[in-house]
């Protein structure tokens, strides 16, 4: 909320203090929220959010800025505005799903998140059942031979390359605040996981994050998130 606060501040301060015509200080207040929320699609903070240590991300993948995301989000907000004057973005905001992540209603049409900036993300373990242990600090690809992704690199899990059951490229890893990201790379056995209503299986090319503690499945191998 505070950094709604500071955005608005500097736009409405923007329109206020430039010695111009009423309707050029709109236009000046429009072309400065369009930068700002352009700003945000590409690296995910505002001014505001820049301030406070908070990120807009997208809902499927928290790693990356939002991109259009946040222009869909900003245009929401401004169609709920006109007709209250600002009131129900405001009362929207203050009721937010808090689960570590913060969601308004702008964002869960938009498809976005809020989450506090982390300074590079703790590293996550994976435990496989014969013991193996795979740290993973960056985005990582996993599989019996993995073939890297552009900007990703390539890990094997000792024991992987003895089981038929994982593809030779078989998931996109990369760690988050509280677990890991996971996106199945149309493997053949495909990959499940383990969440709060139990394990199901991932949609390929869709990512989904997996809590610490929980059980990930790469075909027949069975691993731990630690």
């Amino acid at each position: 909320m505070i950094a709604g606060v500071i955005d608005i501040v500097i736009i409405a301060g923007a329109g206020v203090l430039v010695p111009l015509p009423p309707a050029a200080r709109l236009a000046v207040g429009i072309a400065i929220a369009g930068v700002i929320t352009l700003a945000q699609a590409r690296t995910g903070a505002s001014p505001g959010q820049a301030l406070t240590s908070i990120r807009l991300r997208r809902a499927i993948r928290p790693t990356d800025p939002p991109g259009g995301a946040a222009v869909e989000r900003a245009w929401l907000f401004i169609l709920a505005s006109l007709p209250t004057f600002g009131i129900l973005p405001l009362i929207m905001v203050m009721s937010t799903e808090d689960g570590g992540w913060r969601r308004t209603w702008y964002d869960r049409m938009a498809g976005t998140v809020v989450i506090a900036r982390e300074h590079g993300p703790e590293p996550v373990q994976l435990v496989a059942a014969n013991g193996h242990l795979l740290t993973v600090s960056q985005p990582t690809v996993l599989g019996r031979a993995p073939a890297p992704l552009p900007g990703r690199t390539s890990r094997l899990l000792p024991g992987f390359q003895e089981d038929p059951s994982v593809s030779k490229t078989h998931a996109l890893l990369e760690p988050v605040r509280g677990g890991v990201v996971i996106t199945d790379l149309n493997s053949t056995n495909g990959t499940h996981v383990e969440d709060a209503r139990g394990v199901h299986r991932l949609v390929p090319g869709r990512a989904q994050t997996v809590e610490r503690g929980r059980r990930v499945y790469f075909g027949d191998a069975e691993c731990m998130i630690r």
